[in-house]
């Protein structure tokens, strides 16, 4: 593996000076219309470098309220996903006053396949092993499940895992339980990113604000707040040993 690919590792951020968006693509030779769906997603993309010993093969894009050739955008980036099959990557592009105007996910392939930490693939299988060992030994989660028997799922973009807790222990982790989550923790796969590596465990502040969504049973959902912040926590821990 090059060492250029290995420095591509979740959490990695960029961030872009700001220009009139036009701008950036005269710079190039282009002429596109401002009314074009594509037009800030090629802003975006010259404004941005490509990811190391990488190709782009895959982009999905959406406009919350589109650009125009005279606002000034600078582009932030940040790698959601290192796995087997590639590396996903968050693009936003935001204006003068520091608001999202368009963002889109990109995903590109590498030649050799690059180096995959579990502890930072969220919600595949192996992350979804490596969070039953630490949850086996946390006493706060334990005790909160004790008498619980049921199935949590954690889905990150298309990636979902479900714990099967019986009796205080995580007995099985797969991709989909035989009879389905008893409910769904969801987030975007950069709000992983944000939870897993800040500084602080603010995870209540941002369920307050939203940020986070469940599928299946509500009330267990909100029953077992305690026991998934446990979740989270033991989480942050595996995710911020490998990062920091």
């Amino acid at each position: 593996m090059s060492s250029a690919l290995a420095s591509i590792r979740v959490g990695v951020r960029t961030s872009t000076g700001t220009e009139p968006a036009a701008d950036v693509l005269y710079r190039h030779g282009l002429r596109i219309p401002a009314r074009s769906p594509s037009f800030g997603m090629v802003v975006a993309e010259w404004l941005t470098d490509p990811v190391p010993a990488a190709e782009r093969v895959g982009v999905t894009w959406s406009a919350t309220k589109p650009i125009t050739g005279s606002d000034r955008v600078h582009a932030t980036t940040v790698v959601t996903r290192v796995g087997p099959d590639g590396i996903d990557r968050e693009v936003r592009l935001l204006d003068d006053a520091g608001r999202v105007r368009e963002s889109g996910t990109e995903t590109w392939r590498t030649e050799n396949r690059p180096e995959v930490i579990p502890s930072l693939d969220f919600c595949s299988i192996e992350w979804g092993e490596q969070l039953r060992e630490r949850l086996h030994h946390d006493a706060a989660f334990t005790s909160s499940v004790s008498t619980w028997d049921g199935t949590v799922g954690l889905r990150c973009g298309d990636r979902e895992v479900h714990l099967r807790i019986y009796k205080g222990q995580v007995i099985d982790v797969t991709r989909r339980a035989l009879l389905g989550a008893t409910f769904t923790f969801e987030a975007a796969p950069v709000t992983w990113v944000d939870l897993m590596l800040s500084d602080s465990d603010d995870f209540m502040r941002r369920a307050l604000r939203g940020e986070f969504s469940s599928a299946g049973n509500g009330y267990e959902y909100l029953r077992l707040t305690k026991p998934l912040h446990a979740i989270i926590q033991n989480a942050r821990a595996m995710a911020r040993e490998v990062h920091s």
